[in-house]
């Protein structure tokens, strides 16, 4: 009894993967006939004009930790708050902590930390001022 429950569940999960595939194909196809016809609607405005040298969109992923702009409030009030330099993992950790994010949400939480933290410094707003022996940058911020 045991073997046909698991099997059970396995063709029906492969049920589902085969679905979501015959899905996602269709909508590729459906996407690849509306570039046909842009590109056939840009060739009338320009012709002669490479759509091929058009580059993709990139889409990134929605970040859920937080809000627009509250990464950044929340990593300033972490270094101001520490009165000191503080590597990237300390000031993720200490986010999670007051936030009260699991243990499982560290490794993207401390992406999306570093990812902030880079864009404040191109920006002048926060310095890197060294590297611990992780080689992790230490962030403080700029006076």
């Amino acid at each position: 009894m045991a073997e046909s429950i698991v099997l059970l569940g396995l063709i029906s999960k492969r049920a589902e993967l085969s679905g979501l595939i015959d899905r996602y194909r269709k909508q590729i196809n459906q996407l690849e006939l509306e570039i046909a016809c842009l590109d056939t609607t840009i060739e009338l405005f320009s012709p002669g004009y490479d759509t091929q040298s058009i580059k993709p969109k990139r889409y990134r992923r929605k970040n859920t930790f937080f809000k627009v702009g509250e990464s950044g409030k929340e990593i300033f009030d972490v270094l101001r708050k520490a009165g000191k330099p503080l590597n990237t993992s300390e000031i993720a950790k200490i986010i999670m902590n007051e936030k009260g994010f699991d243990q499982v949400f560290e490794k993207p939480l401390k992406a999306t930390v570093l990812t902030t933290l880079r864009n404040y410094h191109k920006k002048g707003m926060v310095e890197v001022i060294g590297r611990d022996r992780n080689t992790s940058c230490i962030w403080a911020l700029v006076p």
